[in-house]
């Protein structure tokens, strides 16, 4: 009895010297991890954390087979209603293809949609006229319009479809007080809903702010609204789950939701590549306060 009692004691005293061994290594790789975390800008971390929720995302889609013909069906129809002068489906068609172009995503139908709609005459006055429409009432306080507006703006630009006309366009918006306002005030609402739980809105304010990016502009203005959507856990809750959603809903047939997965896997990779733009700034800015001449800190590789 005495015998496997001194056992027990042994190795009681055993397993809590290991156990204490184990504790110290845990907190020791704790300590590494916060100590590599801090050699990043938060705006880096930020960075990585919208890449990996864009890649994460991207990759339940992408070789999905169900998804894409829901999406490219959905596309082929907004194209055929555009042709026939309906704007809203312009707007779509224009938006799900300038996604598909930033995802690099079912490259064959992306260039045959770009070919069919480039010299088509119907659908290209159907999406002047709205925009045009759009701008105007932007510039009238129509904060939803003066969204759409530079939505659209952002992917024919991206597209390189009709230059001309929307080299116009950017010079007539860029200073324009009134529109600027009601895009903002337009943002802001949408922030303000996307915290109260709607993941419409939540993704929208996401889609516009990747507008800005493309077209560079209110750069101060959206600066601040990142900042205020990185703090806020619920308005990111809201717009991953809403995004899931349409992914799931895109995967059982329906198209509609398809293309607006599409457009928001877009806005977060161009997210990332926001708060990536703006930690670069930030490390040419140290180098400069520190007088290390034109030396620029590179960014340290997100893994």
């Amino acid at each position: 009895m005495n015998q496997e009692k001194f056992n027990l004691n042994k190795a009681r005293k055993e397993a809590e010297k290991h156990e204490k061994k184990s504790v110290s290594l845990v907190n020791e790789l704790k300590i590494d991890k916060k100590e590599k975390q801090e050699d990043f800008l938060e705006e880096e971390l930020e960075a990585n954390y919208w890449r990996d929720l864009y890649k994460e995302k991207l990759d339940k889609i992408k070789d999905d087979e169900d998804f894409k013909k829901a999406a490219i069906k959905d596309l082929e129809n907004d194209i055929k209603l555009g042709k026939n002068g309906n704007s809203r489906n312009v707007n779509w068609a224009l938006r799900t293809i300038s996604a598909l172009k930033n995802l690099s995503l079912y490259e064959k139908e992306f260039k045959e949609k770009i070919k069919e709609i480039k010299d088509d005459e119907d659908f290209k006055n159907a999406a002047i006229n709205n925009l045009e429409n759009d701008i105007k009432s932007g510039k009238n306080g129509n904060s939803r319009a003066s969204s759409c507006a530079l939505w659209i703006i952002s992917a024919l630009k991206d597209l390189s479809l009709y230059k001309k006309e929307i080299k116009e366009k950017i010079k007539e918006i860029k200073d324009d007080k009134d529109l600027k306002k009601a895009v903002i005030n337009d943002l802001e609402n949408r922030i303000n809903l996307g915290k109260n739980g709607s993941g419409l809105n939540a993704n929208w304010v996401l889609k516009i702010i990747s507008a800005f990016k493309n077209l560079s502009l209110y750069k101060e203005e959206f600066k601040e609204k990142l900042n205020e959507i990185k703090e806020d856990e619920n308005l990111k809750k809201t717009a991953i789950n809403n995004l899931e959603n349409d992914i799931k809903s895109g995967k059982n047939g329906i198209g509609l939701n398809a293309s607006w997965a599409l457009e928001t896997i877009s806005a977060l990779k161009n997210i990332s590549e926001l708060w990536q733009d703006l930690a670069q700034e930030k490390r040419a800015n140290m180098a400069r306060d520190n007088k290390e001449g034109e030396d620029i800190p590179k960014r340290p590789e997100l893994k």
